[in-house]
């Protein structure tokens, strides 16, 4: 993953707030040296950060007190996010966004077996090797996985969220 991505960040009393992430590493804490400081009793000193390695972006929790959740989920060391996650760190939600075309590129490097694997698996199946047409099928499900994360992260970050349609008579009650 390159390019312009993004940390969007929620206080409990809904201000909200986005930070470049131009790459690399960006600690979180209270500790004044902290890339991002969290003033709260409820984010320890060195409480976690946001790492982006060979096209991917994990969030690692540095052995905080009140834990960093992915998706409500206690994580212990290292996790891998996407746009749309909901990291938690004290009373802060936290979340990536980033263009269309980054997603793309975050999904098929997620999905490209590594080039050792690539390369073991081209010598095994060179006389049975697919249509270039059956190959390239899966790009174009690929984008639309990637716009739907795209929106589904813009409509995070604008704290828009998504509601069923209710039926007639729920409609007729109000």
């Amino acid at each position: 993953m390159s390019g312009p991505l993004r940390i969007l960040l929620e206080d409990r009393d809904g201000r909200q707030e986005a930070l470049p992430f131009p790459g690399g590493e960006v600690s979180i804490g209270r500790a004044a040296g902290s890339s991002l400081v969290l003033r709260e009793r409820n984010v320890s000193r060195r409480h976690a950060r946001f790492l982006r390695q060979n096209g991917a972006v994990f969030v690692e929790d540095l052995g905080s007190s009140n834990g960093t959740r992915v998706n409500g989920e206690r994580i212990e060391g290292r996790r891998r996010i996407r746009p749309g996650d909901l990291v938690q760190i004290g009373d802060w939600d936290l979340a990536l966004e980033g263009p269309p075309a980054e997603l793309a590129e975050d999904l098929a490097e997620a999905e490209a077996p590594p080039p050792a694997a690539a390369a073991q698996a081209g010598a095994k199946a060179a006389s049975s090797a697919p249509s270039p047409r059956r190959t390239a099928a899966w790009r174009p499900a690929a984008l639309l996985v990637a716009v739907a994360l795209a929106s589904t992260a813009v409509g995070f970050a604008a704290g828009r969220t998504l509601r069923a349609p209710q039926p007639a008579a729920a409609r007729a009650a109000r």
